[in-house]
């Protein structure tokens, strides 16, 4: 799959949606860039930290974006960030 991708001002770019869908990837995500000469390659980096732990109206709410997910592991990272 190729496709030309613009930076704006910001220095901002955004991964076209077919990429996404293909490497099956949600908000948010965690990419590892590498320099290859005049080449940028991204890494995907652990696709199931993509999943998201946020408190709603008092209750934990997980989103996955529709992968598998161990709530037990992620309430225990959380506690892990809180020290």
């Amino acid at each position: 799959m190729e496709a030309v991708i613009t930076m704006d001002k910001f220095g901002r770019m955004v991964l076209p949606g077919p990429m996404r869908k293909a490497l099956q990837i949600s908000r948010p995500a965690a990419f590892k860039a590498e320099v290859m000469g005049n080449k940028v390659e991204l890494t995907l980096v652990a696709p199931e930290r993509s999943a998201v732990l946020k408190k709603r109206r008092g209750l934990l709410v997980v989103s996955t974006g529709g992968r598998k997910f161990d709530a037990a592991e992620a309430v225990d990272a959380m506690r892990g960030e809180r020290f």
